[in-house]
């Protein structure tokens, strides 16, 4: 007799593995998403697996911008893009202008920060690749059984349950490195010049044992450099995240180490994903005390 799965037929969606939308709503509460792509950047081999997955990265975030006035260049399909005629009269710090500019400003950001790790990968040898390759996927594959829910996805929000994880855990790894104060919520959900955001409500239930495993994958994958095992933990939340626009302490703990990092931006990358661009960013979302 053939054994019976303990978990609903649909608890995870494998197509979230590698979706090309921002907008996971699967069981597994972002933990699967994109998957396909993280353990392509932390294992590329060689160029032509890195042409491949370029390619696959121009799919999905479409390509880089010349500046923020730049609405001809294809951008990620999720995305509400302004008409030609609209972009001279639109302020980039209000309304429809300022939202054009803060996704664009996380989508190059993420799209990069994929680039990178994977010119990283090509300059390893085989060994330490192979070891990269299997944190990412003991980080990632068993996080699905951690946070997955029981029943169908109460919508978004309830998507930003494991990226609200990694967050926290990449803050709680350099609180004795900043005196900057640390969110109470790192799962709060808003744009960044909305003033009330949303909480997944199944964060309480997962969140201490997603912690643990973090930093049990986090101290037993050695083979792996500490500053490596970082970088690959804050892509790890930067791409499951269902929507970094909507996720400030996803932006702060996952995504912008990589754009204030001196090597940023790679070469033939991003124009617009840049410190300056970052600090409104990061100044919109203080203005409402989310940040």
């Amino acid at each position: 007799m053939p054994e019976v799965s303990p978990h609903p037929l649909n608890w995870h969606n494998k197509a979230c593995e590698s979706a090309k939308q921002a907008n996971c709503k699967c069981y597994c509460r972002g933990a699967g998403h994109q998957n396909d792509l993280l353990k392509r950047a932390s294992t590329c081999p060689d160029p032509t697996e890195y042409a491949k997955l370029e390619n696959d990265l121009r799919e999905i975030f479409g390509s880089f911008h010349r500046n923020e006035q730049d609405v001809t260049t294809r951008t990620r399909s999720a995305r509400r893009v302004p008409d030609l005629e609209e972009i001279p009269h639109l302020r980039f710090t209000v309304g429809k202008g300022a939202t054009w500019f803060e996704t664009l400003l996380v989508d190059e950001a993420l799209h990069t920060a994929f680039l990178l790790l994977a010119r990283a990968s090509l300059r390893l040898n085989d060994t330490t690749r192979e070891a990269q390759g299997r944190y990412v996927k003991s980080v990632t594959e068993s996080a699905i059984d951690i946070v997955r829910s029981q029943g169908p996805s109460t919508g978004s929000v309830d998507a930003h349950v494991w990226c609200g994880i990694v967050s926290e855990y990449l803050a709680s790894m350099e609180e004795t490195e900043t005196s900057t104060p640390h969110p109470e919520n790192f799962a709060d959900i808003r744009y960044p010049r909305k003033t009330r955001g949303r909480t997944p409500a199944a964060l309480k239930e997962v969140r201490a044992q997603g912690m643990r495993h973090l930093a049990d994958n986090f101290e037993t994958h050695e083979q792996v450099p500490r500053p490596r095992r970082v970088e690959l933990l804050r892509l790890v939340g930067a791409a499951t995240c269902p929507d970094l626009w909507s996720h400030s302490a996803a932006v702060r703990f996952c995504l912008e180490p990589f754009v204030l990092a001196e090597e940023w931006p790679p070469k033939n990358t991003t124009r617009i994903a840049v410190p300056p661009g970052f600090d409104q960013l990061r100044l919109r979302w203080s203005r409402k005390k989310n940040w």
